[in-house]
């Protein structure tokens, strides 16, 4: 598990630097609609560590207001739902399908309006199924570090990490990637 997380997070750092690099060589998006404001949305998946029922995938649906200054700082608030598939077996066999709600303050930077670097902390609501409890929910803090990359200004690609730290045993390491839409 741990090597998993390690080669997805090397893959998501290549990543960035990747972006970088285009970044530095693109500066033509000067004078172009900022494409990291308004309204947007999308979905997302990747995998997990999940300390109350093992690891697993997800998928996240996402929606959130933001907006990107002269400077190219982007400040925001978004919302996220997912749904967990953490590989536990009830006693009938159906697996454990579990979810997570979230709602993040973001900060960004944008060098040349196609690519931002971010980061935010807000509220986490986790679903718990475990050996010490069956059912309900555990509150806590998330943080979320990412990257994205706006080709158009309709749409954009995101790669991500998360972590959720909340009561009841329920923490959540996350390593994901997204498609997302402005409106």
């Amino acid at each position: 598990m741990k090597k998993t997380m390690l080669i997805i997070g090397g893959l998501m750092f290549a990543a960035m630097i990747g972006t970088a690099a285009q970044a530095r060589q693109d500066d033509s998006g000067a004078n172009e609609e900022k494409r990291f404001s308004g309204l947007y949305g999308g979905l997302g998946g990747g995998f997990g560590d999940y300390s109350s029922g093992g690891d697993g995938g997800y998928i996240d649906f996402f929606a959130g207001l933001r907006q990107q200054t002269d400077s190219g700082l982007v400040y925001g608030i978004e919302g996220t739902a997912a749904l967990i598939d953490t590989n536990e077996s009830t006693a009938i066999g159906f697996d454990i399908l579990d979810g997570y709600a979230s709602i993040i303050a973001k900060v960004g930077y944008t060098p040349n309006n196609k690519v931002m670097w971010y980061g935010g902390a807000g509220y986490t609501s986790i679903d718990v199924a475990n050996e010490q409890q069956t059912g309900g929910s555990a509150d806590g803090i998330v943080f979320e570090a990412g990257v994205e990359y706006m080709p158009t200004s309709w749409f954009g690609l995101r790669l991500r990490g998360q972590y959720h730290a909340a009561s009841d045993d329920a923490d959540i390491t996350t390593v994901g990637a997204g498609l997302l839409f402005s409106f």
